[in-house]
């Protein structure tokens, strides 16, 4: 029986003579050697230039702008509305048992500090090193400071003690009542906002005078 090897040679190599005609292969170009060039030496005295620094890298991202100029103090207020007609009672006394817990433990700290700073000084004035005035200033600091720490846990208590029924405070109205209500809340919420307004206008820093 006739061996085909021969014949599928012979197709194989028409096939690529046939390949190239079609679409011929370009020519890889042989990579290019690189040449050494050897710097002339600088002259005698003279110091080589330095290399030029690198940029820094850029930011992977940077916050807006407006961003910065937020400060917690001056944050938007509170919608009122919102939180009123959109969370339970319950959920409302939560969150405000918890703001108070938090600025009450913020007033713990810095009490603790004063009255450190107040039991460190006290032993300067009795040395004779600090005048009596620094002390009293700073006790009166101290009072101010555990006056409104009292304040804020008793009012923490005070709303701890509360009993709020479920849903919110809409579903404890009339439904004929929800109009007038809504108005009303309308009122208290403007009546929160211009008091954050005249807090921030009066502890805000005078502008001097030319």
């Amino acid at each position: 029986m006739p061996t085909l090897q021969p014949l599928r040679r012979w197709l194989g190599h028409h096939l690529v003579v046939l390949g190239q005609r079609i679409a011929p292969v370009a020519p890889v170009p042989a990579p290019a050697m690189p040449v050494l060039v050897k710097a002339a030496p600088p002259p005698a005295g003279e110091r080589p230039p330095a290399a030029a620094p690198s940029p820094p890298p850029l930011p992977a991202s940077r916050a807006p702008f407006t961003a910065s100029l937020a400060t917690p103090a001056n944050r938007e207020p509170l919608s009122v509305e919102e939180a009123v007609l959109g969370r339970s009672m319950a959920l409302l006394k939560r969150e405000a048992s918890d703001s108070l817990a938090a600025l009450g433990a913020a007033h713990a700290l810095v009490t603790s500090a004063r009255l450190s700073q107040v039991q460190q000084l006290r032993d300067l004035v009795e040395r004779g090193t600090v005048p009596l005035e620094a002390l009293g200033a700073l006790a009166a600091d101290y009072q101010g400071w555990q006056n409104d720490q009292v304040r804020l846990f008793d009012a923490m208590a005070l709303v701890l003690r509360m009993a709020v029924p479920t849903g919110t405070a809409l579903e404890q109205i009339d439904p004929h009542l929800h109009e007038q209500a809504r108005a009303h809340l309308a009122s208290l919420s403007t009546e929160y906002q211009r008091g954050l307004l005249m807090d921030q206008f009066r502890e805000s820093p005078s502008t001097p005078e030319a």
